[in-house]
């Protein structure tokens, strides 16, 4: 069963391919260990890959659930390192952190989390509104 976080992935991935920015596809949860919870490419060809955490939480935990477990770390390393967008989309009510990888690696430094109070605000995005699914993903497919 979809979250609201994921809801709203859904429909930006959607309406991006409507408009060629983007397509990505969330992994059907039947699946055991998926990589990450969405994954896609960028009309220019880039891999994307979203994960997307609900994690009502002062820090989201790196290697343990419910935050970044190792396989989706790993996968996201991966496709970071190969020139991928990776991305980490960390809900806490109706307001979601936006993170790119290097961001996760740069805020966990050192720790075994990310504190939500690390993250400058030009990354918290609102969940609601008419234009919440296209504003969450703006800032990095605007420059892929």
């Amino acid at each position: 069963m979809s979250n609201k976080l994921e809801c709203v992935l859904r429909k930006a991935g959607r309406e991006l391919a409507d408009y060629q920015v983007a397509r990505f596809w969330k992994f059907p949860e039947e699946m055991q260990q998926t990589p990450c919870d969405f994954m896609g490419f960028t009309a220019h060809g880039r891999v994307i890959l979203i994960e997307a955490k609900m994690v009502n939480r002062t820090a989201l935990p790196i290697g343990t659930s419910p935050g970044l477990l190792p396989h989706q770390f790993n996968a996201l390393d991966s496709c970071n390192r190969a020139g991928g967008i990776a991305i980490v989309c960390w809900s806490r009510g109706d307001t979601c952190a936006v993170l790119s990888f290097d961001q996760v690696l740069a805020l966990s430094k050192d720790r075994r989390s990310i504190p939500w109070v690390g993250i400058e605000e030009k990354f918290h995005r609102t969940l609601k509104g008419a234009k919440a699914h296209l504003n969450l993903l703006s800032h990095w497919l605007s420059r892929a």
